[in-house]
């Protein structure tokens, strides 16, 4: 078992390009559905053992060679260095993983869509102290961006037929039932902690 701060360490270590600070990490652990984490003795655990794969190899899998470069450029145009050698663009961040993990900064996409069955929702009584502040961190987040979404989010969901827009505003309703369930009445305007 692992504290929150490990976690997101070992999460950022891995990927510091796709999770550069904790807001990001902790939305991919505790948000987004089907991301290989779960409550479990009171921590959130990722539910397989890691195979110690990284970035770096999803890196190196798109890595372009010199002739597909002459290819894809035009006159004046270049392939960045990362894209050329299959390099992590945010490798720089990886040594800094364990300060990462404790900076928060701002959700730097639209939050992935609330899911009875995420993490977050399913916070437990027997949930370490440290996680249900980890909790009520990224729904502070997340929440507020669920309430006023982004103008992609809107037209998404205006994509939908009515019955998935139907189901998705009862998956919505029903996760932020959980959380008021589980933190109180109001627990979102009583401040940060």
């Amino acid at each position: 078992m692992a504290s929150v701060d490990q976690t997101l360490t070992d999460l950022i270590r891995s990927f510091p390009c796709a999770y550069p600070d904790r807001t990001q990490a902790l939305h991919q652990v505790l948000v987004v559905l089907g991301a290989g984490y779960e409550w479990q003795g009171g921590e959130v655990v990722q539910r397989f053992d890691s195979d110690g794969s990284n970035c770096l190899r999803v890196h190196g899998m798109f890595k372009v060679s010199a002739d597909e470069a002459d290819l894809m450029c035009g006159p004046g145009e270049t392939i960045f260095r990362e894209d050329r050698d299959g390099t992590c663009p945010s490798e720089h961040l990886r040594s800094r993983a364990v300060e990462l993990a404790r900076t928060p900064g701002p959700l730097r996409q639209d939050p992935y869509p609330a899911s009875t069955l995420a993490p977050l929702f399913n916070v437990p009584e027997d949930a370490a102290a440290d996680w249900v502040e980890a909790a009520r961190e990224i729904a502070e987040v997340v929440v507020p961006l669920w309430a006023n979404p982004s103008p992609y989010e809107l037209a998404l969901t205006f994509s939908y037929t009515a019955e998935q827009r139907a189901y998705a505003h009862r998956q919505h309703s029903k996760a932020l039932a959980l959380l008021e369930q589980r933190f109180g009445p109001g627990w979102l305007s009583d401040g940060p902690r």
